[in-house]
């Protein structure tokens, strides 16, 4: 259970070796999210104290080999940037040692003295930073499965939620040093929301350390008061079908809907429930009907984003198979709305979710990740609460969670022909 004094909020628990603290500062998806990505690979190469990325791995070895890292992550409509510290707590150091302060100082030489040279970000360390992620997005459209699910989201959102959470070619080739520059005296003074992890048993004194990430008294980070500018999602309509010629061995399918339901408003619970029912796994009706009974998917599935509303299903299919895959899909979908699924598939469901819940705990990060992001959007849920949310499910709102689903766009990747042309999709 969380401790909080609103400024910064305890995990507390002896089961773990390490202790951590994560800082998260949000920006919107609609700002330079491809600059943010390069300027937080930049802030990793030096600091003032720290001159190179080498010197940085030495401090941490000799925390007894700590991890640092800035983790970059899409929640809804904003772009979170978690500046993460794990280290040894004094239980298990050699003599002692307690490693909070120097955890703490990592962060701050990270985030407010950056290595700077003539009032500037080093143009080598840009120059490949800049081309690292070049060379990272056409990766992310490497992977077809993944740049399908991209373009549909793209397709059939006029939001900023459809920016990939890596960027785009076009903000990238706008980045110079001056940007970066620029972007980092904006991060730093920006609101922030500080989490701590692991054996805390002197919380007054690791709260007024952590405080110390906090200056707004001169112009620094400031104590995040909770995101309440969330934004529903602005969906394109009508939209006429959308094939993609490439040279894949392999088509793929991606299909957008809007839920209706997300954890800010509505029955967030059931629609949990009705997804793990639906395609949320191996025990799930797409998998077991359209891939395994009728052999037409290499692999199906659905997956939504709590913070925004948005729903999509994904496969792989043999070019021949479009039509009739979408067919099924769409079968096994009406037979969630009328209830046509067992009470073994509801407890499975459940089970499986809630056995994820409480995996989950077994990673001090993935805790802090999971509660920490409801927390920057002013949701006070805690695990067990989620949980219980889940167990009260019924029938009946499982159903109508599916009938608050709304199709939205689909996207293809056919097999490119010479003259371009392939067969229509609806």
């Amino acid at each position: 259970m969380p401790d909080s004094n609103n400024r910064i909020v305890f995990y507390k628990s002896r089961k773990f070796k390490n202790n951590a603290i994560s800082v998260i500062i949000p920006v919107s998806m609609g700002e330079n999210v491809t600059g943010f990505n390069v300027l937080s690979q930049v802030l990793k190469r030096g600091t003032e104290r720290f001159a190179t990325s080498s010197e940085i791995t030495r401090y941490l070895q000799d925390m007894y080999g700590s991890f640092f890292d800035i983790i970059i992550g899409k929640r809804g409509d904003k772009l979170f940037l978690t500046f993460y510290i794990s280290f040894l707590d004094n239980r298990f150091t050699l003599y002692g040692e307690d490693l909070w302060e120097k955890a703490v100082e990592l962060i701050k030489e990270v985030i407010y003295r950056p290595r700077l040279v003539e009032g500037g970000f080093q143009s080598e360390i840009v120059t490949q930073e800049i081309e690292d992620q070049k060379l990272y997005i056409e990766s992310q459209y490497d992977d077809k499965g993944h740049y399908n699910m991209i373009k549909v989201i793209e397709q059939g959102l006029m939001d900023s939620y459809a920016k990939p959470e890596f960027g785009t070619m076009d903000e990238l080739q706008s980045l110079n040093g001056d940007v970066l520059m620029d972007l980092w005296k904006d991060l730093r003074s920006r609101e922030a929301y500080i989490q701590a992890a692991g054996n805390i048993e002197d919380e007054g004194r690791i709260s007024e350390l952590l405080s110390g990430i906090f200056d707004e008294a001169n112009g620094g980070l400031k104590a995040g008061r909770g995101l309440h500018d969330h934004v529903a999602p602005v969906f394109v309509r009508d939209l006429p079908k959308a094939e993609e010629p490439m040279r894949i061995s392999q088509g793929k399918m991606s299909l957008l809907y809007s839920t209706n339901t997300d954890i800010f408003k509505g029955d967030y619970f059931s629609l949990a429930v009705m997804n793990s029912i639906f395609g949320g796994g191996a025990h799930s009706k797409l998998f077991n009907e359209v891939r395994e009974k009728h052999s037409l998917c290499y692999y199906v599935y659905s997956t939504f984003d709590k913070f925004k509303g948005v729903m999509t299903i994904s496969s792989g299919v043999d070019f021949k198979n479009f039509d009739r895959a979408r067919e099924l899909i769409e079968l096994e979908l009406e037979k969630m709305k009328k209830g046509d699924f067992t009470d073994e598939e509801i407890t499975m469901s459940k089970t499986r979710l809630k056995a994820t819940l409480v995996a989950m705990e077994d990673s001090m990060y993935s805790t802090m990740e999971y509660v920490s992001s409801l927390r920057v959007y002013g949701i006070g849920y805690t695990v067990d609460d989620v949980i219980k949310g889940i167990e009260e499910v019924d029938r009946e709102r499982i159903m109508a969670a599916a009938g608050r689903l709304e199709f939205i766009t689909s996207h293809y990747l056919v097999k490119e022909v010479e003259n371009n042309v392939s067969d229509d999709r609806s």
